[in-house]
């Protein structure tokens, strides 16, 4: 199948995004008088919080974005490395990462999430810098970076975040945690899309893979700039705003994170479950951005043999999002249901909803890994993983919802770090047996994908979806779970506080 089936599929897609994420501003004149009420300060407060916190976040990720497609290809098509090599500085990136789990997480909760923010900037920066040069030891020190910054990625902005909107006590006004998490995953993919398309752009005009990397230390250093001048610091949990009234916490908690609550929360099975959930999801979605473009490039083509070169990763990662963030309206959608029923109806079936959400995309996504590991069409392999993005879009809101519950806020950055270890080493395990036989690893690599996402499904239903099978353990408590509330009417809430 020509290339023209990924723009086919943009086209399709992005017109869906825009109709389920717009609908609500469109109809804000008509639901307007339903929603008025008085005004509350901690709504006003809810909204400058989310535009201060999703203005750094989305830069950042854009700055993510732009390399994600292109990291593959310009390491095995630009730079004409051997597939064994680009898979030695993938191993490299999860390596380190691996390694710096603690340090990282340690290092956020004990010195500020917003020094650990700035120092992601500033690591991330020369990592993507890195590229520019083709010396192996500057690339693998590069990969180095990379690998660092993913942790602080993966734990500061999400624990700043959390313990900022608890240190507002923003629990009280209209705006959720539940939606925060909705709004950065609907948000986050959107940004993703643009970014694909902005890729495909920059790559096309000035012929190199290297340029959407140095857009992106631009992107970091606008984050740094902002995360600077209106982030204030947060120190563990229980930290107090400022007296000055600037954003923000002020940094005068210190001392060590205490090992008792740290032990304390690996000791709840909830971890283990999650953790173990995490490590074959988001595992195989590692695996999955090593695989595609080559996948995606090497499958018969019958209409157009010679597209290789030609194939749009821009255009494709962007479809990819846009079934991403389908599948974030989705979740947050039937969220929306489940609480807008009697209480009764809310206290049984919201309450195991999150983790029946994750066992679904679990399973789903086993199917899509065993759709693509025994087609070779370009389309099927094509709307396989489109079918996977899709359950990613659920996987992201409900885990990180769930995870945001069980983990406390005086040890997050680290818990959250030490949660990451299994899915790195896991990583590395799998980029380390790459064969020179390409074909016939990416379908055993896929097949492998099927049956860790079955097992994860079947962990995720029974340890945290089944009350009966360990009452007390399988249910965030009634009062956590019920302040899930809708996107969409959050939104338009604080739409009308100006």
């Amino acid at each position: 199948m020509a290339p023209s089936i990924y723009w086919a599929g943009l086209f399709v897609l992005m017109p869906l995004v825009v109709l389920l994420t717009g609908y609500p501003i469109v109809l804000q004149p008509f639901w307007g008088p339903k929603l008025e009420k008085e005004t509350a300060a901690r709504d006003i407060e809810a909204k400058d919080f989310r535009k201060t916190f999703l203005r750094v976040y989305l830069l950042v990720m854009g700055a993510e974005w732009l390399q994600g497609p292109y990291v593959y290809s310009l390491f095995r098509e630009e730079k004409a490395l051997e597939e064994q090599v680009v898979a030695t500085l993938y191993i490299a990136t999860y390596v380190s990462a691996a390694f710096s789990a603690f340090l990282t997480g340690y290092m956020a909760d004990r010195f500020g999430r917003k020094t650990a923010c700035l120092v992601f900037c500033a690591i991330h920066s020369l990592a993507s810098f890195s590229v520019k040069f083709d010396a192996m030891w500057i690339l693998i020190a590069g990969r180095v970076l990379s690998g660092i910054d993913l942790n602080l990625l993966w734990t500061s902005f999400e624990s700043w975040m959390i313990a900022e909107y608890n240190a507002r006590a923003l629990d009280q006004s209209s705006f959720p945690l539940s939606t925060m998490f909705g709004t950065m995953t609907k948000y986050n993919c959107i940004t993703a899309i643009f970014a694909g398309g902005a890729g495909y752009c920059l790559v096309l005009v000035s012929g190199s893979k290297t340029n959407p990397f140095i857009v992106g230390v631009f992107l970091d250093a606008v984050a740094a700039l902002l995360i600077y001048w209106t982030w204030n610091e947060n120190i563990r949990a229980g930290s107090k705003h400022d007296s000055s009234g600037q954003d923000g916490l002020s940094c005068d908690m210190t001392g060590k994170i205490s090992e008792e609550r740290v032990t304390s929360t690996l000791r709840d099975p909830r971890i283990w479950v999650l953790s173990f959930a995490s490590c074959c999801f988001e595992g195989t979605i590692f695996i999955f951005t090593f695989f595609w473009p080559g996948t995606l490039q090497g499958a018969p083509d019958t209409e157009d043999p010679g597209h290789g070169d030609n194939t749009p990763y821009g255009v494709i990662f962007a479809s990819f999002m846009a079934a991403m963030v389908l599948g974030a309206i989705l979740f947050s959608l039937l969220i929306r249901n489940a609480n807008s029923a009697t209480v009764e109806r809310t206290t049984a079936f919201a309450s195991i909803l999150p983790p029946l959400l994750l066992g679904t995309a679990l399973f789903v996504g086993a199917s899509s890994f065993l759709i693509a590991a025994l087609s070779k069409a370009q389309l099927h392999l094509y709307l396989a993983f489109l079918l996977l993005e899709f359950c990613n879009g659920v996987y992201v809101p409900a885990m990180a919802y769930y995870r945001g519950k069980v983990v406390e806020d005086s040890s997050r950055a680290l818990t959250y770090g030490l949660m990451n270890i299994p899915l790195f080493i896991f990583v590395v395990a799998t980029l380390h047996t790459t064969s020179s036989n390409g074909e016939e690893h990416r379908q055993t690599v896929f097949m492998s994908s099927a049956v860790l996402l079955l097992a994860a499904a079947v962990s995720v239903v029974l340890g945290l979806g089944i009350p009966s099978v360990r009452p007390g353990f399988s249910r965030i408590r009634n009062e956590e779970t019920c302040d899930i509330d809708s996107v969409e009417k959050d939104e338009l809430v604080l739409a009308n506080v100006d």
